[in-house]
Parts: C-alpha cells; sequence; structure tokens
C-alpha cells in the first residue's frame, strides 16, 4: 500500500506525455483508422476525418493537422468567418494555413500533453474540420461578442 503525505502530493511531478505514448494511445483509439505510421509522425482517420499527428521530442512540440481546402480559393468572406472562429468559436484547436492549404489544427507542448487534453484535441480538430463551410466551431465552447 502505498501512503502519500499532503508535501507528496504537492510536489509530485506529473507524467509526462511522450511520442510514444501519443502513438500508443492513437494506435488504442477505436474512433482512428491508422493509415500510415514511423516515429513522430501518424497519418490517420478519426472518424472520418483525415488527420496526422506530428510530434517532435527534441523540441518538445506536436501538432495534430486535418487539411480541409486550398486556401487561395477562399472567398474573402469565408477567410473572414475563419478568423471570427479563431476568435469566438473554436477552443484549442484552430485554423491556420500553410503552402496555400487550410487546415484544422492543434499545437501544444508535448511535454505537459495529457490524455484528456489529447483526446479533447482529436474531437476538436475533428470538428472544426467537419464544421467548415458550416458553423466553423470546434464543438466544444463559444466565446461571443454578446453581452
Amino acid at each position: 500500500m502505498n501512503k502519500h503525505t499532503l508535501k507528496n502530493l504537492i510536489t509530485k511531478a506529473p507524467a509526462v506525455m511522450t511520442q510514444e505514448k501519443m502513438e500508443k494511445f492513437i494506435n488504442i483509439d477505436i474512433n482512428i483508422q491508422v493509415l500510415e505510421e514511423e516515429k513522430g509522425y501518424i497519418l490517420f482517420k478519426y472518424l472520418g476525418v483525415k488527420m496526422a499527428l506530428l510530434s517532435d521530442e527534441e523540441h518538445n512540440r506536436m501538432r495534430i493537422i486535418s487539411p480541409i481546402t486550398k486556401y487561395s480559393s477562399l472567398s474573402p468572406n469565408i477567410k473572414d468567418s475563419l478568423m471570427n472562429s479563431n476568435f469566438h468559436l473554436a477552443l484549442d484547436a484552430r485554423y491556420a494555413v500553410s503552402e496555400d492549404t487550410l487546415y484544422a489544427c492543434f499545437i501544444h507542448p508535448l511535454s505537459s500533453l495529457n490524455e484528456e487534453d489529447l483526446d479533447s484535441a482529436l474531437k476538436q480538430v475533428c470538428n472544426l474540420s467537419s464544421s467548415f463551410g458550416k458553423t466553423y466551431s470546434s464543438g466544444q465552447l463559444e466565446f461571443t461578442n454578446k453581452r
């Protein structure tokens, strides 16, 4: 039986997330179909939405991305909706652009991530990708400018 004191409960360091732990989490989730995998990179479908998990332990970073569409083909109104969503309708996941591709993405320090955050990130990226052109929402929380 473990004995716990207030001091060791307070000073006990949280478990550090690693690339290996994330990859194991992805591989056992029943909602995920792994398509391709190598160290630091997993291409998969989560509830039918194509995503990639990229991680780099050396730089303590991870990201989950889901490609949506070609950014340069979007109208200014849609681009405004994306920016509005990033402020009001997205929680930790956001819309982002790289090399003329619009993505739903979640970016976080690797070591301080926990399994609950990872599960939430998957849901948020999936929701942002799926709600593109409709509600533009991560589905988790909504900040509004209403009083």
